[in-house]
């Protein structure tokens, strides 16, 4: 049936889970080729941000955005700029490269060691985070910050993006605590909700009644799209007036 096409062959007697799984070994063969394993302090991933040396420090309008891609917010390259590796490349007025530094490390391998070791964890107030941590600067590198850990914190990629974009603040106290402030100057206390970052556990979800009721059993997707629809039929009956 397949003599006149040897793929045809080949696909038929190699079943198709088999070639996934030799797709799978391709992609993996690939990976270790590069040797990223056996070079410590390689990037898993990179993105490049190009930011202006003015936007990066005053907010100033100038080229902020990722490389062959869109524009992002100046604060968004200040928290990327945190923890990131920096090369600093110098241009003419006609924006034509005229030197490029060499990348370094922001926050070295010793120095987030001592600051993992500190911290323990997002120290934003009530946050029990310790996984996907940044290092950031309390007062920025770009406005004259030390890379030193009394200008130094740890968040969780929530808060870091509270204290950037969402308008928080760190101010450290004459005896060297921090204190976290809401963007209207109030502070967080650890039992405030506000800027509370989701748990991630199902047992924290709150239900209408405030009792959770879940046993592991299998959703009933039919009863869940119903009530949606009636949710939505409620929603279109109320009075104009209410």
């Amino acid at each position: 049936m397949y003599e006149d096409d040897p793929a045809l062959a080949t696909r038929a007697v190699v079943p198709f889970a088999a070639r996934r799984a030799d797709a799978l070994a391709r992609v993996a063969e690939s990976f270790l080729a590069h040797d990223v394993l056996a070079s410590p302090g390689t990037d898993r991933q990179q993105i490049v941000v190009h930011v202006a040396a003015e936007t990066l420090r005053n907010h100033a309008a100038g080229c902020c955005e990722i490389e062959n891609g869109p524009s992002v917010a100046a604060e968004t390259a200040r928290r990327f700029s945190c923890d990131a590796s920096i090369a600093t490349i110098i241009e003419d007025v006609d924006g034509e490269p005229l030197d490029a530094g060499r990348r370094t490390r922001n926050i070295s391998a010793p120095l987030r060691r001592l600051l993992t070791a500190r911290d323990k964890g997002c120290r934003f107030p009530g946050c029990a985070n310790a996984r996907y941590i940044d290092m950031h600067h309390i007062r920025h590198w770009a406005n004259g910050g030390e890379t030193k850990p009394s200008n130094l914190v740890s968040l969780c990629r929530f808060h870091h993006r509270a204290v950037h974009e969402g308008g928080f603040e760190v101010r450290i106290l004459d005896d060297g605590a921090l204190r976290f402030l809401r963007p209207d100057g109030e502070p967080v206390s650890r039992e405030a909700p506000e800027g509370a970052q989701p748990t991630g556990r199902w047992e924290d979800v709150p239900t209408a009644t405030g009792e959770w009721n879940y046993r592991g059993d299998r959703m009933d997707l039919g009863t869940a799209v119903d009530l949606l629809i009636q949710r939505q039929r409620r929603a279109r009956d109320v009075p104009a007036g209410t």
